[in-house]
């Protein structure tokens, strides 16, 4: 008997797994996250309750507007005030759960926005975290560190101790380490 087998003699009769589609989901919770994929390009997944839906129907028409949604993608740069930096009209968002967009620029931190487009106005239903995006060339190497008190002692107490940063020695330092008679390969 097979592992799989085993367990599949072991759940109850009952249990039917749902299908491929839709494991891993969770309903019945409004929620909107960002994933950033790269430094121009993040993903943008939610989940409309029918509750939150209605109140939006609600706003809309209260402003005697269509209903609209909306995803907008902020960025900030240190403690900055927040920027609008792409906005994409959503056909469906209750059909659609995910939605790609582009950056014009790499770095900071950004947050997605889900709301209802009105007349001159943008009612946010929903906000993620903020999420770091890479900056779009190499870090540079030197320069300031933003460091909390505690990473700077951190830092300083392995440096008076002779040690690098990291337990143990980085490749790097191995590599360009003085030879000790052995030949690299």
């Amino acid at each position: 008997m097979s592992s799989s087998e085993r367990l599949a003699s072991a759940l109850p009769e009952t249990v039917v797994p749902p299908s491929s589609a839709l494991r891993g989901r969770r309903y019945g919770e409004d929620r909107v996250y960002l994933l950033v994929r790269d430094p121009r390009s993040v993903l943008a997944i939610w989940e409309l309750t029918p509750e939150l839906h209605a109140r939006a129907r609600v706003i809309a028409r209260d402003r005697k507007s269509a209903l609209r949604y909306q995803i907008r993608i902020e960025r900030r740069e240190g403690k900055s005030a927040p920027a609008a930096l792409v906005t994409a009209d959503i056909p469906d968002a209750l059909g659609g759960e995910r939605w790609y967009l582009g950056l014009p620029q790499g770095g900071g931190e950004c947050r997605a926005l889900l709301g209802v487009a009105l007349p001159g106005a943008f009612e946010t239903l929903l906000h993620s975290s903020w999420v770091p995006v890479p900056p779009d060339g190499a870090c540079a190497e030197e320069g300031a560190w933003d460091l909390t008190p505690e990473a700077r002692a951190w830092l300083l107490e392995r440096a008076r101790a002779g040690a690098g940063p990291y337990p143990g020695s980085s490749s790097a330092a191995r590599y360009r380490a003085p030879d000790s008679g052995k030949t690299r390969s």
